[in-house]
């Protein structure tokens, strides 16, 4: 009989200590709580002034916008294009032996082959890399009139250069820099208007992994008249498609954009 009584006033016990138990655990689970993409341990308190956005790398509030228009560009290689077929295009300078094929304007050319979707790529992106490991360069205005017909010159370069004269990394990944270039309308820092001082560091948390969580510099210049950014994201096929990723991936144009910083263009 004693057996019996010890059993049920243990039993007792035990059932008592279960609420607690239960109680703790959904302590734990609301502590854990998701509040859009974010702990709400995290952002619990740390509301921002009216017109500033939260930064999801630093928890900071800055005075960002919304409605920017985000792509990414990529410069090409030659060794990429391999089974393309070779085509000829004038080049600034001379042969080996000093001689011109064409002369404009004082200025000399001489005819050169290289792989055809090379050469497409270096007139939309501006630059690419030869096989000899020369930055080859075209711009929008590298024209010529041999036989009276309109066309494209290339010339090399030093550098793969910007439209601002700032130098771009010749790295196939962007990511292996600590500040990733890009171009931005230029003007007096508005982000509300679109408009991006040269030197500017920019947080972009709405495009694709991993560069949701980068720092950008605007380095150069765009063309454009809207609230736009085109991000530098390195050499080759590899760099191309993460360009892609960038450009294509919604919000194509509705990204938030922060104004973190700034870092003087040497």
């Amino acid at each position: 009989m004693r057996q019996v009584i010890l059993g049920i006033i243990l039993l007792g016990l035990f059932a008592s200590l279960i609420p607690g138990i239960v109680h703790t655990a959904d302590a734990a689970t609301a502590s854990k709580k998701i509040c859009g993409d974010k702990l709400c341990s995290e952002i619990k308190g740390k509301a921002c002034p009216n017109g500033e956005l939260q930064d999801p790398i630093n928890k900071k509030c800055y005075a960002g916008s919304s409605g920017w228009k985000i792509t990414g560009y990529f410069l090409p290689l030659e060794k990429d294009y391999s089974r393309d077929i070779l085509v000829s295009a004038y080049v600034q300078g001379a042969k080996k032996d000093g001689s011109p094929d064409y002369v404009e304007n004082n200025s000399t050319y001489y005819i050169k082959q290289f792989r055809s979707t090379f050469l497409k790529e270096i007139a939309v992106q501006g630059s690419g890399k030869t096989n000899e490991n020369k930055v080859l360069q075209s711009w929008k205005d590298d024209f010529i009139s041999p036989n009276g017909q309109k066309t494209r010159f290339y010339h090399y370069g030093k550098c793969a250069m910007t439209f601002s004269g700032v130098c771009l990394p010749l790295a196939p990944s962007s990511l292996s820099e600590q500040k990733i270039m890009v171009a931005v309308t230029a003007g007096k820092t508005d982000m509300g208007a679109g408009v991006i001082a040269h030197g500017t560091l920019l947080h972009i948390p709405d495009i694709p992994a991993p560069w949701n969580t980068r720092t950008y510099w605007a380095t150069d210049v765009g063309e454009w008249k809207d609230k736009h950014i085109d991000i530098f994201t390195g050499y080759g096929i590899a760099a191309r498609d993460a360009a892609f990723k960038i450009t294509k991936l919604p919000p194509k144009e509705n990204s938030r954009v922060l104004a973190v910083g700034f870092d003087k263009i040497k």
